[in-house]
């Protein structure tokens, strides 16, 4: 007990410093269902809060400098926890206000970071220099104690990015996780000095209390969500934390027709029926195209998919279909029980009895590595992969598609869903993998999603369906694409899908 004592402040900033960084991984969650999880917005994200470190890192060490560095350093840290506790109260009215104003570009990530995450994590910032000043007892020692404040900060970093990734944020929920941040630094201060007749202590008194009602009410309010929007109801959306992104589920009207929509990190990744009758179709436009597959290829029976999101179009291939096995390529365990719960995945082996017959075939696995070690020949491969609007690129390189096509049989198709334009500043993802896959491919089609009374159709992004094979095909709406020379071959060593589907917030 006395060591601990000893290391107290070496403590205080181990645990300050782990708190900055699960607090850094949550923000790039709390802004995913308005700006998405590109790297365009976790660039914005590591800018902003390397900024408020510096400026921490600065006006701490002034701090450090003034009268009585020790109570300074219990202030901040009870402000800093009454900062954090109010992110999970503000941050959505905050980030859809800036989102609406200013739209879901880097501006606006930019923005809404600033706003919500800037002032706590300059008070988290502050700690280190004023630690070090409390440690460093003479200038003999001052690199040894410099290294071993540093030592003990980056250790808490690390910490902080392990258990935030991989065990935190997955299993608690991101909101959740904030507030139990708040709870922690508060208790820090404690560390430094167990005062219980101390002023600030109605203020950790607050945010202890407060951040246990946040917790118990987001949960409440989760849950009966949850409930709701299975149990049919419309007007509440129910949030779920998976490992690759944040997941958001609710209930609408669309000509009549109740449907249930899967929102993952801002994109919208499933929309199915809900009545009983419509459970298994289709509803989204591009998903009925990859019954293209059937059209010209009378003989395809043994299919792979990459994305499972809802499963749209397995629930139909198995449904639809008296033969046929579709293997589902889907990184993420949670997700698929998602889809089981939510989209009618479970509803849809109770009737097909899939797991039995093997027709579907669940393989939780990444796109890539998959496609990398697959031994096994495919009649078609579709690949419906993304996160929000984002394609997963490590699957629209030239050496991706090459590995597709050797997983092809002879008269094998590929078909990619793209969410491009096909003119204008908004259409360069699509020339560029459409130049891609023709490298691999003798023939490249593509059949745009077109809705009624559209204005400006060729400049508008859109699903995109694109079709390849080393056979030439007829199929209905389909136009062959045309290579340009002077264009963009994608690869794994340059592949600049972020700044290619950068929509600016459409």
């Amino acid at each position: 007990m006395e060591k601990i004592k000893n290391y107290k402040y070496e403590i205080t900033l181990f645990i300050v410093d782990a708190v900055g960084m699960v607090l850094e991984l949550a923000a790039s969650r709390v802004l995913s269902p308005y700006f998405g999880s590109t790297n365009m917005v976790w660039t914005c994200v590591i800018a902003i809060i390397l900024l408020s470190s510096s400026l921490g890192h600065f006006y701490g060490g002034k701090i450090a400098d003034a009268d009585n560095p020790k109570r300074s350093l219990k202030y901040l840290l009870t402000i800093a926890s009454v900062l954090v506790m109010v992110i999970p109260i503000i941050s959505d009215s905050v980030i859809s206000n800036v989102a609406n104003l200013i739209g879901g570009n880097r501006l606006g990530a930019i923005i809404a970071t600033s706003l919500i995450f800037l002032l706590p994590s300059i008070l988290l910032g502050t700690i280190s220099p004023i630690v070090l000043k409390l440690r460093l007892d003479n200038l003999n020692d001052a690199g040894k104690t410099a290294g071993k404040i540093s030592a003990f900060s980056t250790l808490g970093g690390i910490l902080g990015t392990v258990l935030g990734g991989f065990l935190l944020i997955p299993n608690f929920g991101t909101m959740n996780i904030i507030f139990i941040l708040a709870i922690t630094v508060t208790l820090t201060k404690f560390i430094v000095d167990f005062n219980i007749k101390e002023k600030t202590n109605i203020f950790n008194a607050l945010v202890l209390i407060l951040s246990i009602i946040g917790i118990i009410t987001y949960t409440n309010i989760n849950n009966g969500a949850k409930e709701s929007v299975l149990s049919g109801k419309l007007g509440e959306t129910a949030y779920f934390d998976t490992e690759y992104g944040r997941v958001s589920i609710f209930n609408a009207i669309d000509n009549k027709d109740k449907i249930r929509v899967l929102n993952i990190d801002g994109g919208f990744e499933t929309i199915s029926f809900i009545d009983e009758q419509k459970k298994f179709e289709p509803h989204s436009k591009y998903i009925k195209l990859y019954n293209t597959i059937f059209d010209v290829n009378k003989e395809t029976e043994n299919v792979l998919m990459i994305g499972g999101a809802g499963y749209s179009f397995p629930k139909q291939f198995i449904s639809s279909r008296d033969s046929g096995t579709i293997d589902v390529v889907e990184i993420d365990d949670k997700l698929t029980k998602i889809a089981e719960e939510y989209f009618f995945l479970d509803d849809l082996d109770k009737e097909y009895h899939y797991k039995d017959n093997k027709r579907l075939n669940i393989i939780s696995d990444d796109g890539r590595m998959y496609i990398n070690n697959n031994a096994k020949k495919y009649d078609a491969i579709l690949n419906d992969a993304f996160s929000g609007q984002e394609p997963a690129k490590t699957l629209t390189t030239i050496e991706a598609v090459s590995k597709i096509k050797s997983s092809l049989n002879e008269n094998g198709l590929y078909l990619t869903n793209i969410i491009s334009a096909l003119e204008g500043k908004y259409s360069r993802f699509f020339w560029a993998e459409g130049n891609t896959i023709k490298q691999c491919f003798n023939h490249v089609y593509y059949i745009p999603i077109v809705f009624d009374n559209e204005n400006n159709y060729a400049e508008t992004v859109r699903n995109i369906m694109v079709i390849a094979s080393d056979n030439e095909l007829s199929i209905d709406g389909a136009q062959e694409f045309i290579t340009d020379a002077n264009e963009l071959v994608l690869t794994d060593d340059f592949c600049p899908v972020e700044s290619m589907t950068y929509f600016d917030g459409v």
